[in-house]
């Protein structure tokens, strides 16, 4: 009984502040497991939306942050995939940035808590920024995590859109699109973005 109570527990306190920012979202159980799903709009990525859905296990959520239908077909048709493989292992390697409290450090300091991965996967071509996140953290870092679903993760793929897009339709090679995550993701200038 204490694993549904302590999930229920987690999926309310997520619910409750998407409520109290005013964040659509749906709610049903997939594969028995109760699942929350939230679109986000945005101003790069395919069909100008990412989309996410949070799985609630018994002793952590599973997080994965996808483009739309469109971003997946993009993928799907391209002859460019292994240039895009190339740009995941990049951001799986060197991408980790600090989350923050979009308030320039009002309510909590930026830091890295999670470590998130880009994969596309095998059999729809989305490409999602997965993670695992232990109910145990969740509890002691509630508003950072929620930050995290809910701001952190959208706005990283949206960031992430003209590199992955640029190098799926062909208009720039991979090694373009690890310079331009150099320079606009990680804040390097432009003699170390070439290196």
């Amino acid at each position: 009984m204490e694993k549904n109570s302590k999930m229920t527990t987690n999926e309310k306190l997520l619910t409750d502040y998407l409520k109290e920012c005013n964040i659509e979202y749906h709610a049903c159980i997939e594969g028995g497991r109760p699942m929350l799903t939230i679109v986000y709009r945005v101003d790069n990525a395919p069909g100008y939306c990412v989309e996410s859905c949070i799985y609630f296990y018994e002793k952590e959520a599973e997080v994965g942050v996808y483009y739309s239908t469109l971003g997946a077909e993009i993928c799907r048709k391209s002859a460019y995939r292994d240039g895009l493989f190339r740009v995941l292992n990049f951001i799986n390697a060197k991408v980790f940035l600090a989350c923050c409290d979009g308030c320039d450090g009002a309510l909590y300091e930026p830091r890295m808590l999670y470590t998130p991965r880009i994969c596309m996967t095998e059999d729809s071509y989305d490409i999602v920024i997965t993670t695992i996140i232990p109910y145990d953290f969740w509890e002691i870092a509630l508003l950072e995590t929620a930050d995290y679903l809910t701001a952190y993760c959208p706005e990283l793929l949206d960031g992430l859109t003209y590199d992955i897009f640029g190098v799926l339709i062909g208009k720039i090679t991979a090694d373009e699109a690890i310079r331009s995550i150099k320079r606009d993701i990680l804040g390097m200038d432009d003699e170390q973005a070439h290196v």
